[in-house]
């Protein structure tokens, strides 16, 4: 039979492999290897790199900060070590250098195989991994190390890092993707016995020792991220090797240059020469795998990610709905047989059908448009959304259509999964035939009533990557194609919140920001400015640099907190962006009128209708609002924090003035709404129509999870902030408990939550300045402190936010 033709004949393959047309590694011919790869095999970049570089690099800075002096742990870690046995010194000393030789062994070999990239690979390891140790050294010590004495002695006094371990470990950790699972593992041996060696031989400290692993883990990340790695991906001949033990003969292995996420795909013929289609989840692609999966389907929540992260449970679900589809007789691929092998990796091999749309782009017809409609509709009557309904998943064979890969498909599907799906095939066939045909073709399939329910998710994030693509390439506005269709069905077209770039109350606000800077101003003009520079000098930078980096993370808690307010399922990566975009935006409107406003437009273009997107950003800030207030409660009910705040002390004149100013204000601005009737009436109306959208959401809160990810959020948010305002004040040498900071933090947030200016631009300096000083903080070293704090917080993130909002912009989320 033709391939293409997809026939089941043997559907779990034990034939005899064909062994003359493909050579393979016999079991009895295999021998011990150094290198797992060809040299030609290609390189990737890996997720995995990325986290161990993130998580190398945020242990290497907090070792670097409690390094020197040794803490108590770590100085009774070293009096006991140094208690052993001194006879045993040469057997440390031989460790450390066995380590050092595995290095040149690598670096040698890596040049006579004429392995010249790995080579490169590994001297810029070196090179890279000297450079970080020297630099690291420099900060914690205050001086350069000598570096000869550093690199050829194994003897105390002790380095910091231990340069001799570095270096070497950079090297091994760069070699290990390219090397086999034997040499692997010696490596893995080597690095923890030689950091034990050498803090028993007294060279460095355990923190020492630890710190040239990590630098060792953190170079080796930065290289395989330039570079890339083989690692991810087995090698055609392991496939052919794991299709031996499965008895599937094959032939004709090859593995197309383009790879997809997740899996390494190979095509090969049966014995017949009838095509196979292999997925090998193999056991060194598991965490880039795993990675992928977390990343496509929690961060961006992309169509069609696969829903299990496991690469058995992958495969059993790939298989099982692919089985249900075609049983139901939808047109798709045929499971020949899955399994994993000795090795652990895990197979799922196909049969493929027909041939992909976008292969033979001159197929699409108004038949082949019926067609796509008639086995999405199929498929959803089986019981089953696919995800991922794009030209490269939709088969033509003969005259109909069929659907393949069902990696991200799912049974039982809620509601948002089906209109996900009609919403793809709607923009496929757009793309494919034109804007008119296509609109017709989706009203005829689905009726009027089934095309306005997925208007609201033509959007970009509901579609695939590879159509995401296609319309920037076809200049296709989506809004355009969502009126043009609601016009069709005869239902008023969604409409989207406007952002104003202008108004009177910007110019209002404006003004009030002209003011909170003169407020602010006069706050500082009675300050000692000598002595604040003196401050700022003696600062701890260590701890200034966690203070800013700790100021970076509530919005990924804020949008924590958003997914939970969402009654659907939204990706975390664009909401995370679009926190920081609120951090722009606030610059012009106040914080939560800027967060609910931006917030009804993001979910708006994500398929909410605007009463809900309205409730959702109700959701969000009252959840905050109720956070705050619970935690302050607690603080003064159960915890001395607000007996421990010096009261008695003389306030600071300017902040006196502010706050007195700040009040005055407050009072005028509610006392004008209630001596205005217009005005009263506008604000209670107004009121009145928040409070009840936000019970009627609250109402809707059932589910645990949504509960647990808002407070959760809302509380990660609160600590994190205080936690950076401590870090900030530490680095003047004043450590403030948690709960006194979170106390500060959450009561100035609420005054200036309630004021119409900017950011509190003055109100949140100068209460945050009146609480640390009442905490006990010398005047200039807690303006110092603040200034630190909110130049993190405040005055840097919209910098990268601006980004974030055109980003947002650009892929239609606003």
């Amino acid at each position: 039979m033709a391939p293409g033709s997809g026939r089941n004949d043997g559907a779990v393959g034990t034939a005899t492999p064909d062994r003359r047309a493909t050579a393979r590694p016999s079991a009895r011919r295999r021998r011990l290897r150094l290198y797992a790869a060809a040299k030609a095999d290609p390189r990737s970049r890996r997720a995995t790199d990325v986290i161990r570089l993130v998580a190398a690099a945020s242990g290497l800075a907090l070792l670097s900060l409690i390094a020197i002096p040794p803490a108590g742990f770590e100085r009774a870690l070293i009096t006991f070590i140094s208690a052993g046995p001194g006879s045993l010194a040469n057997l440390w000393q031989f460790l450390v250098d066995l380590l050092a030789l595995l290095a040149v062994v690598l670096l040698v070999a890596a040049v006579v195989r004429r392995r010249l990239l790995l080579a490169r690979d590994l001297m810029a390891a070196a090179a890279v991994a000297l450079g970080a140790s020297l630099a690291i050294a420099r900060l914690v010590q205050g001086s350069w190390p000598p570096i000869w004495d550093a690199l050829s002695s194994a003897e105390p006094p002790p380095f910091f890092p231990f340069l001799r371990l570095a270096l070497p470990c950079a090297v091994v950790m760069t070699a290990s993707p390219h090397l086999s699972l034997s040499a692997r593992r010696v490596g893995r041996l080597l690095i923890p016995v030689a950091a034990g060696a050498a803090a028993v031989l007294g060279a460095t400290t355990p923190s020492g020792a630890l710190a040239g692993v990590l630098i060792g883990a953190m170079t080796a990340a930065t290289v395989h991220l330039i570079f890339g790695s083989s690692s991810g991906r087995p090698s055609v001949d392991a496939v052919a090797a794991a299709l031996d033990a499965l008895r599937i003969g094959a032939t004709s292995l090859g593995a197309p240059d383009r790879q997809p996420a997740g899996f390494f795909l190979v095509h090969a013929e049966d014995e017949h020469g009838d095509p196979l289609v292999v997925k090998v989840y193999g056991r060194d692609a598991h965490d880039t795998q795993l990675l992928t999966t977390l990343w496509r389907t929690v961060w961006y929540r992309a169509p069609g990610s696969p829903i299990v992260p496991g690469r058995r449970q992958q495969v059993e679900h790939e298989a099982f709905l692919t089985l249900l589809a075609g049983q139901a007789g939808v047109i798709t691929q045929k499971v020949v047989t899955a399994g994993a092998t000795a090795a652990d990796d895990v197979l799922l091999v196909l049969r493929p059908v027909g041939e992909e749309l976008a292969d033979v782009p001159a197929r699409w017809s108004p038949d082949v448009v019926k067609g796509v409609w008639s086995v999405l509709q199929l498929l959803h009557r089986t019981g089953i959304a696919h995800g991922q309904v794009d030209d490269h998943h939709l088969v033509i064979l003969g005259d109909d259509v069929g659907l393949i890969d069902f990696r991200g498909g799912v049974v039982a599907p809620s509601e948002e999964r089906l209109r996900t799906d009609e919403a793809q095939a709607l923009v496929a066939t757009v793309l494919a035939v034109g804007r008119e045909p296509g609109l017709e073709a989706a009203a005829r399939a689905l009726g009027p009533d089934g095309l306005a329910a997925a208007l609201p998710f033509v959007q970009v994030t509901a579609l695939t990557g590879a159509q995401r693509a296609d319309v920037r390439r076809a200049d296709l506005d989506l809004d355009d194609l969502r009126d043009g269709a609601a016009v069709l069905t005869g239902v008023e077209p969604p409409k989207l919140v406007r952002l104003r770039r202008v108004t009177w109350g910007s110019v209002l606000q404006v003004a009030l920001l002209v003011f909170a800077f003169f407020a602010m101003a006069s706050t500082v003009g009675g300050l000692d400015l000598d002595n604040l520079r003196q401050q700022l000098r003696d600062a701890t930078w260590w701890f200034v640099v966690v203070g800013v980096l700790l100021a970076q993370l509530p919005r990924l808690s804020q949008a924590v907190s958003t997914l939970g307010a969402s009654p659907i399922p939204l990706p975390l990566g664009p909401v995370y962006a679009l926190q920081l975009a609120v951090s722009y935006i606030n610059l012009a409107l106040p914080s939560t009128a800027a967060r609910i406003a931006v917030n009804i437009r993001f979910l708006q273009r994500h398929g909410l209708p605007p009463g809900s997107a309205l409730a959702v950003g109700a959701i969000d800030g009252f959840s905050g609002f109720v956070v705050q207030m619970g935690l302050l409660l607690g603080i003064l009910l159960f915890t001395p924090a607000s007996l421990e705040l010096d009261l008695g002390g003389q306030a600071p004149s300017g902040i006196v003035r502010l706050l007195v100013v700040v009040v005055l204000v407050a009072v005028g601005a509610v006392a004008t709404v209630v001596i205005v009737p217009r005005w009263r009436r506008a604000v209670l109306a107004r009121l009145r129509v928040l409070l009840g959208e936000a019970l009627g959401a609250v109402r809707g809160l059932r589910s645990p999870r949504r509960i647990t990810m808002l407070l959760v959020g809302a509380i990660t948010t609160e600590v994190l902030f205080a936690a950076a305002l401590g870090a900030t004040a530490r680095a003047f040498g004043y450590p403030i408990g948690l709960s006194e900071l979170l106390l500060i933090n959450m009561s100035v947030a609420l005054l200036a939550g309630v004021l119409p200016i900017p950011g509190g631009i003055g109100v949140v300096e100068g209460g945050l300045t009146f609480g640390l000083v009442r905490a006990g903080m010398p005047e200039e070293a807690a303006f110092a402190a603040v200034l630190l704090y909110r130049l993190a917080t405040f005055y840097l993130p919209p910098i990268w936010g601006f980004f974030a909002f055109r980003w947002l912009q650009r892929n239609k989320h606003l």
